[in-house]
């Protein structure tokens, strides 16, 4: 027919629908500072796994003391003879990546050297203030027996290529001549921990708490609630050290008490938060119909309504894991954490305090940062999760 036009069929377009996380993940992906805050963890949980393997002085606690090396600056080089001990205990590979690598060498700071005929001369570095000391070692002590059946240019060869290397200390040393960028990378350890542990007993109790308060309102809300401003209204540093002093004799192991202490202590924000959402949810259809149906309190509140609030749960999870890092620096500053010579980061804080007035106050400093950086990191994850998962007024 005239007139008539051809209708044109239009290729229809595929929409591929996305779960909320999916959503949810690319939302935060746009969020520099978010992402910024999530590299810095990362690092440091790869750097608290693999800290025997990466730092420059893999002893245990990285506690090797050369105490002519005290207080050097950052940047500092020097060359270390590595004289044999004798009796030196074993210890396995996957132990010396968890506890620290046994020194098998006496470690000599020296400023020369030269060969003498079955003998080395080494210059002793004794300090910034006094001369290098002169000082010889037969090759059979450097090498054992060995060292008999080699040439004397093979004996040199080998002192030279396995027994004499240039150390550099990046971040310089401590007054025990210790080296600083070691034991920041073991003290990540400590901070990690303590925050993990300590948020997962938090969790736990606050998720608990939280849900029975909002679920059964009545008496039961009343007497959580009345838990919760009790502990609300005692500072969270000065809660943990009570724990701390009045249990800490019954648990040998500081960092277990730690652990405790600050996680009795951090569930408070959590279980706020749960309840809140509770009160909210538990009028929704879904809980109506679970009722109809039947089913017990305790599984609607654990498989129904806690499943459609980790959201809030995971926000709050980041701000106390940077909590539980202050509340344990804290500890450590005043004496009540890790004890001396296993590194934590508020311990170096109260180590070098001393040093803020000086010239060296870099020795503080470092330490200072770097529980400033993590503090940071989670604060921006948390935040960045907040708006994330926060879908209203998303486009997408």
């Amino acid at each position: 027919m005239e007139g008539q036009v051809d209708k044109v069929t239009l290729p229809k377009k595929e929409i591929k629908s996305q779960s909320l996380n999916t959503k949810a993940w690319k939302r935060l992906k746009r969020n520099r500072s978010a992402m910024f805050g999530l590299v810095i963890i990362v690092a440091s949980v790869l750097l608290a796994f693999f800290a025997y393997a990466v730092s420059p002085d893999n002893s245990p606690s990285a506690n090797e003391q050369i105490i002519q090396l005290e207080t050097h600056p950052p940047g500092f080089s020097i060359q270390i003879l590595k004289v044999s001990k004798n009796n030196v205990e074993q210890r396995g590979i996957l132990a010396s990546l968890y506890g620290g690598f046994i020194s098998q060498y006496d470690p000599i700071p020296i400023t020369g050297y030269k060969f003498l005929k079955d003998s080395l001369l080494y210059f002793e570095y004794k300090g910034k203030s006094f001369k290098p000391e002169g000082r010889g070692i037969a090759f059979t002590d450097l090498l054992g027996r060995e060292a008999l059946e080699l040439l004397p240019a093979e004996n040199q060869a080998y002192i030279v290529r396995h027994l004499i290397e240039k150390r550099t200390y990046w971040l310089g040393t401590d007054k025990f001549g210790r080296d600083i960028l070691s034991r920041l990378i073991i003290g990540i350890r400590v901070s990690l921990s303590v925050g993990l542990i300590s948020v997962g007993i938090s969790l736990i109790i606050g998720i608990f708490l939280g849900s029975l308060a909002g679920y059964f309102s009545g008496w039961v809300d009343s007497a959580i609630l009345f838990v919760i401003n009790v502990f609300w209204s005692i500072p969270t540093l000065l809660l943990a050290m009570g724990l701390y002093i009045s249990a800490g004799s019954l648990i040998e192991n500081k960092l277990v008490m730690i652990f405790i202490a600050v996680g009795l202590t951090m569930w408070v924000d959590t279980a706020r938060i749960v309840r809140g959402q509770f009160i909210v949810l538990r009028e929704m259809e879904f809980v109506t119909a679970a009722k109809s149906l039947g089913f017990g309190n305790l599984r609607i509140i654990f498989r129904h309504i806690v499943p459609n609030i980790w959201g809030p749960i995971i926000v709050v999870a980041c701000a106390n894991f940077a909590g539980a890092i202050l509340v344990e620096s804290g500890l450590s500053y005043i004496g009540l954490g890790i004890q001396p010579p296993a590194p934590s980061w508020g311990g170096m804080l109260n180590e070098y305090k001393d040093f803020i007035d000086s010239n060296k106050a870099y020795l503080a400093l470092f330490p200072g940062v770097a529980i400033m950086l993590l503090v940071l990191a989670f604060n921006l994850v948390g935040n960045g999760l907040r708006d994330a998962l926060d879908v209203k007024g998303q486009l997408e």
